[in-house]
């Protein structure tokens, strides 16, 4: 059984949390996404859409200019270019798509947004300085990898 989420299809697992959404980008916010690769790997730019989404909700609370979604783009309809099926948490994407409601955009606006958000991050050096961040925390708590 597929329902309708929006307007992006959602295929839950009975016994799982894990369900499979089908979300369309623009080619501009897949070759973000693939590192600029004109002919990046579907899996890999789903995981990176995945990590996107999770990237983006995670700086909900950071009062980063460029985190909420664009006033003079709100309106506007998102290209639908290349269709990533990711295979995603379902609380993750609950969470998605109520902040897409909670700013009034498409969670296809809000996803495209997400993005090039995570591509601007990682070309801004913000991730490297993430992950070192959360090293140095996993160490003062006792849990650094093996």
């Amino acid at each position: 059984m597929t329902p309708k989420m929006g307007e992006i299809a959602v295929q839950t697992f009975e016994n799982s949390r894990q369900g499979f959404v089908s979300v369309k980008l623009s080619q501009l916010a897949f070759e973000a996404l693939s590192g600029g690769a004109h002919s990046g790997s579907q899996r890999r730019v789903a995981h990176q859409m995945e990590g996107a989404i999770r990237c983006y909700l995670g700086d909900r609370d950071s009062d980063r200019p460029a985190w909420p979604y664009p006033a003079f783009l709100r309106g506007s309809e998102v290209q639908e270019d290349v269709e990533l099926r990711l295979s995603i948490d379902g609380e993750l994407w609950r969470a998605f798509e109520a902040e897409a409601n909670r700013q009034d955009v498409s969670v296809q606006q809000l996803a495209e947004h997400a993005a090039f958000y995570l591509a601007a991050e990682l070309d801004a050096g913000r991730i490297t300085q993430r992950i070192l961040d959360e090293l140095e925390s996993s160490e003062e708590k006792g849990d650094a990898p093996a």
